[in-house]
Protein backbone atom coordinates (compact mmCIF):
# COMPACT_ATOMS: atom_id res chain seq x y z
CA UNK A 1 0.00 0.00 0.00
CA UNK A 2 1.57 3.19 -1.40
CA UNK A 3 1.59 6.13 1.22
CA UNK A 4 0.67 9.37 0.57
CA UNK A 5 1.37 12.90 1.90
CA UNK A 6 -1.34 13.24 3.16
CA UNK A 7 -1.54 10.69 5.36
CA UNK A 8 1.92 11.58 6.57
CA UNK A 9 0.38 15.33 7.26
CA UNK A 10 -2.33 13.75 9.58
CA UNK A 11 0.46 11.12 11.21
CA UNK A 12 2.55 13.88 12.18
CA UNK A 13 -0.48 15.61 13.45
CA UNK A 14 -1.12 13.37 15.70
CA UNK A 15 1.70 12.59 17.48
CA UNK A 16 2.55 13.82 21.21
CA UNK A 17 5.71 13.74 22.39
CA UNK A 18 8.88 15.64 20.44
CA UNK A 19 8.16 15.81 16.49
CA UNK A 20 11.82 16.55 15.32
CA UNK A 21 13.08 15.24 12.07
CA UNK A 22 9.76 16.16 9.83
CA UNK A 23 11.59 15.73 6.75
CA UNK A 24 13.74 12.45 7.36
CA UNK A 25 10.46 11.13 8.90
CA UNK A 26 8.40 11.88 5.90
CA UNK A 27 10.81 10.41 3.89
CA UNK A 28 10.18 6.77 6.04
CA UNK A 29 6.51 7.29 6.36
CA UNK A 30 6.40 6.78 2.49
CA UNK A 31 8.99 3.80 2.39
CA UNK A 32 6.89 2.02 4.67
CA UNK A 33 4.82 -1.16 3.75
CA UNK A 34 2.02 -1.88 6.20
CA UNK A 35 -2.01 -2.09 6.14
CA UNK A 36 -2.05 0.23 9.49
CA UNK A 37 -3.44 3.31 9.06
CA UNK A 38 -1.80 6.90 9.66
CA UNK A 39 -3.76 7.02 12.77
CA UNK A 40 -3.33 3.84 13.99
CA UNK A 41 0.47 4.23 13.52
CA UNK A 42 0.25 7.74 15.53
CA UNK A 43 -1.73 5.94 18.21
CA UNK A 44 0.88 3.42 18.63
CA UNK A 45 3.53 5.63 18.71
CA UNK A 46 2.00 8.05 21.48
CA UNK A 47 1.32 4.59 23.35
CA UNK A 48 4.80 4.06 23.58
CA UNK A 49 5.36 7.65 24.30
CA UNK A 50 2.66 7.72 27.16
CA UNK A 51 3.99 4.25 28.61
CA UNK A 52 8.18 4.98 28.51
CA UNK A 53 7.65 8.44 30.95
CA UNK A 54 10.29 10.13 29.66
CA UNK A 55 10.82 11.37 26.45
CA UNK A 56 14.61 11.24 26.55
CA UNK A 57 13.82 7.60 26.28
CA UNK A 58 11.28 7.60 23.40
CA UNK A 59 12.39 7.54 19.90
CA UNK A 60 12.44 10.26 17.34
CA UNK A 61 9.19 9.52 14.71
CA UNK A 62 11.91 9.05 11.64
CA UNK A 63 13.59 6.17 13.81
CA UNK A 64 10.16 4.69 15.27
CA UNK A 65 9.18 4.40 11.58
CA UNK A 66 12.41 3.25 10.09
CA UNK A 67 13.23 0.27 12.69
CA UNK A 68 9.17 -0.63 11.97
CA UNK A 69 8.54 -0.07 16.47
CA UNK A 70 4.84 -0.34 15.56
CA UNK A 71 5.41 -3.88 15.40
CA UNK A 72 6.97 -3.79 19.25
CA UNK A 73 4.58 -5.84 22.03
CA UNK A 74 5.47 -3.35 25.13
CA UNK A 75 4.47 -5.32 28.03
CA UNK A 76 4.22 -3.11 31.22
CA UNK A 77 3.86 -4.16 34.57
CA UNK A 78 2.09 -2.70 38.04
CA UNK A 79 2.72 -4.48 41.12
CA UNK A 80 3.38 -7.71 38.92
CA UNK A 81 0.43 -7.83 37.17
CA UNK A 82 0.40 -6.79 33.44
CA UNK A 83 -1.03 -4.10 32.45
CA UNK A 84 -3.42 -4.84 28.71
CA UNK A 85 -4.10 -1.76 26.79
CA UNK A 86 -6.50 -0.92 23.28
CA UNK A 87 -5.35 0.15 20.20
CA UNK A 88 -5.69 3.99 21.56
CA UNK A 89 -3.69 3.36 24.96
CA UNK A 90 -6.57 2.58 27.29
CA UNK A 91 -6.22 0.49 29.67
CA UNK A 92 -8.72 -2.91 29.08
CA UNK A 93 -9.09 -6.27 31.07
CA UNK A 94 -7.34 -9.64 29.71
CA UNK A 95 -10.17 -11.05 28.66
CA UNK A 96 -11.16 -7.73 26.46
CA UNK A 97 -7.02 -7.94 24.80
CA UNK A 98 -7.31 -11.70 24.17
CA UNK A 99 -10.92 -10.98 22.71
CA UNK A 100 -9.18 -8.07 20.31
CA UNK A 101 -6.13 -10.43 19.33
CA UNK A 102 -7.67 -13.11 18.32
CA UNK A 103 -9.74 -10.98 16.19
CA UNK A 104 -6.91 -9.49 14.27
Amino acid sequence: MARTEKEFNLFWSLLIGRKVDKKKAKIEFLKIDTDISAEELASKFNNLYKITGNERFVPHPQRWLRNERWNDEISENINGEKIYRDSDGFIISKEEWNRKKIIK
